[in-house]
């Protein structure tokens, strides 16, 4: 068995390993020899089923395309694909628009407060496939069909195949030969088709956003290899962070962070995979622990202190809530149990479900103001009230109608045999995931900003209709003068009108009532792909999408910042984090099956020790037992903060959890730094 040298020792390099790759010229083509051969192929071939086209680029590019020489690294794997995959991905969207009239792929309409597209992410692979089969079981069983399809999939995986050869080959790496011939047999071959699997379908145009239960797929692997002594304890942490460090290099921490689940039934490589992440103290991958009441008190512990020591990129999610509101959502309870996180939240069934949790947004304060503009007078606060859920409705049929249009256009634009070769569905139906293939074909729809939309609400509850400082025709006009000239009247609905996220029962009914309503809206809602819309319930990007947005009633200015996930808006929860929670929990998380999530911020000495540790864990306990779905933490002093932005070379490995994946702060832009700094000056 080849080995490597330490990890710490290579780790420069291989934090750099896709920007500093060095491709070899041995048994491959020129970009001048593919793309000859990619234009004599279409030219040759103008009216082919668009997934064979694109299947046969695949092909291409893995058979004959550069292969990266990093001899250093357990996982090589790149290839050099000369932009003609994303080229051809264009391609797609141009005869998605002539096969789909009126489609627009991509698009978010801030005057009605909705966003739709073609959502080319949260997707996984069957891993339990990949690993029970591996490359020569794929292609044996696609070869029993016959369609466009099955075709599509022999020729992808014989490629792949074939690219590990040649990875093995310039590498010296007989792993990957392993591979290519069989199923894996050992953590380290199971490991490598992970990787290039995952390499090879993102390249391919769709983002890979979770690995799958890592404790669960890999632990036969790492038991085995103990017991026939090809691997320590210690040499497999090593084998993990080779691993885990490639999800790193690709992105460099700057995008949404690859998730590997841990639970609900926690083993060894529990524990060993946990105490590699606190040691390898990186931004990606991130984590998410799915938990139950009968968590074991020593791992809770454990992933706590990596909490409280700045590895925040883990999320503890709700295992039965979770389950409960995809069997309500129409799963199967056996399927139901065996989700996966497949973003940074959101649910779907493994090697099941394609749920394109991303794909539509619901943005819940603009409608508030939609209806103000309207120009109707409404008599009471409750006549208002219905005015702004029969705008909620009226967007949400305009969404799922653009979103429909989407639907059908992405087996046009890019279908994806890598991915789908591993669904059973995909086989028997001989469908690829873009063409509805999975058993479950869902639509996520994510509802964003509800702390937004509820202060809004009551605003408008306060100032027109109980203090009757402003009519609805006023507020309009204040609204559009960003409350300039209107000071005294901020100051009096920030100050005194109540606020989401403080237990007060009257403002957090209103959230109930908005949740209830949109979960049961969208949950009777079909897409275009013979499946229902999936209701989340958090709100991400909050700075970034706060600039489209304009002055609300609660008395935010135009451009300012929106509130995150579950959160009361900045400074708007004075009443401590139990209050917060109190409000939260008040909504049934099931009905939001495509994920949840309650971000809380505490001071570094509310954690401090030993004692700090039981604290967090019984944090996560507490919200869990009371039917919390997703919580996560960011532990900050104002003062770290405010220095690392003076001072940001002393502050490398400063992570911050932004929404559903970490970045170092100094990554951030200034804008969205100083929302983390208001709050943590709020709990100084």
């Amino acid at each position: 068995m080849k080995t490597y040298a330490p990890f710490d020792e290579n780790r420069p390099k291989l934090e750099k390993q896709y920007e500093n790759a060095v491709f070899s010229s041995k048994d491959c083509w020129t970009e001048t020899q593919l793309r000859q051969a990619w234009d004599t192929h279409k030219r040759e071939n103008p009216d082919e089923d668009r997934i064979l086209s694109r299947a046969f680029l695949i092909s291409l590019i893995l058979e004959h395309a550069p292969v990266a020489e990093e001899k250093f690294n357990a996982f090589p794997g790149k290839f050099q694909h000369y932009n003609l995959l994303a080229e051809d991905l264009q391609a797609g969207y141009e005869l998605s628009r002539k096969k789909v009239p009126g489609v627009v792929t991509w698009a978010a309409d801030m005057k009605l407060g909705i966003g739709w597209m073609v959502d080319r992410s949260h997707v996984a692979p069957d891993w339990k496939n990949l690993m029970k089969l591996g490359l020569p079981g794929l292609i044996e069983r696609a070869e029993r069909g016959t369609s466009p399809f099955h075709k599509a999939v022999v020729m992808v995986y014989k490629a792949l195949a074939e690219f590990c050869r040649r990875v093995a080959s310039i590498n010296d790496n007989p792993v990957y030969a392993e591979i290519a011939e069989h199923a894996p047999k050992t953590l380290h071959e199971a490991f490598a088709l992970a990787y290039v699997l995952h390499d090879a379908i993102e390249f391919a145009g769709e983002e890979v956003r979770t690995m799958g239960r890592f404790d669960e797929i890999y632990i036969d692997f790492y038991c085995d290899d103990l017991k026939a002594g090809r691997l320590t304890r210690e040499s497999a942490k090593e084998l993990i962070k080779y691993f885990w460090i490639a999800f790193y290099a690709r992105y460099q921490g700057k995008r949404f962070g690859k998730n590997f689940c841990f639970g609900p039934d926690f083993n060894e490589l529990s524990y060993l995979g946990m105490e590699t992440y606190y040691e390898l103290n990186t931004v990606d991958p991130k984590l998410s622990v799915l938990v139950r009441n009968d968590m074991p008190q020593d791992f809770a512990e454990l992933y706590a202190r990596c909490i409280r020591d700045g590895r925040t990129a883990i999320v503890s999610l709700n295992y039965d809530v979770v389950v409960a509101g995809l069997i309500r959502h129409g799963r199967t309870p056996e399927d139901a149990r065996d989700f996966i996180p497949i973003g940074c939240y959101e649910p779907a069934v493994a090697g099941k479900e394609v749920s394109l949790s991303g794909s539509t947004h619901v943005y819940l304060p603009i409608p508030v103001l939609s209806v103000i503009d309207s120009g109707r007078n409404y008599g009471t606060f409750e006549d208002f009230k219905t005015g702004y859920l029969e705008e909620l409705r009226r967007v949400c049929t305009i969404m799922r109608e653009r979103q429909t249009l989407c639907d059908l256009a992405w087996k046009y634009v890019n279908p994806v045999p890598l991915l789908s070769g591993t669904f059973d569905s995909c086989l028997e139906k001989g469908r690829d995931i873009s063409d509805a293939g999975a058993l479950y074909n869902t639509a996520g729809c994510v509802c964003s900003y509800l702390a937004d939309a509820v202060d809004s609400l009551e605003a408008v509850r306060y100032l027109v209709y109980e203090r009757k400082l402003c009519t609805l025709a006023e507020l309009r006009r204040i609204l559009k003068d960003n409350w300039q000239g209107h000071e005294k009247l901020r100051a009096e609905v920030l100050r005194k009108s109540a606020k989401w996220g403080n237990n007060d029962p009257r403002v957090d009914s209103l959230a109930v009532e908005i949740a209830s309503f949109i979960s049961e809206l969208l949950f009777k809602l079909p897409n275009g792909r013979g499946g229902f819309y999936f209701p989340s319930l958090y709100g991400q990007l909050v700075v970034e999408r706060g600039k489209d947005i304009g002055a609300l009633p609660s008395g935010r200015l135009a451009g300012e910042p929106m509130s995150k996930n579950m959160d009361a808006v900045i400074g708007m929860d004075r009443n401590g984090i139990t209050a917060l929670m109190d409000s939260v929990l008040k909504v049934d998380m099931r009905q939001f099956p495509c994920g949840t999530c309650l971000d809380i911020m505490l001071h570094p000495t509310s954690v401090r020790g030993d004692e700090g540790i039981k604290i967090l864990v019984s944090l996560i306990r507490t919200f869990i037992a009371h039917g919390g779905s997703g919580i996560q933490f960011n532990i900050f002093d104002a003062a770290v903060l405010r220095d690392a932005q003076v001072h940001p070379e002393k502050y490398a490995n400063l992570q911050v959890r932004v929404c559903g994946w970490n970045v170092r702060f100094t990554d951030l832009e200034p804008a969205a730094q100083e929302t983390f700094i208001r709050q943590a000056e709020q709990i100084a």
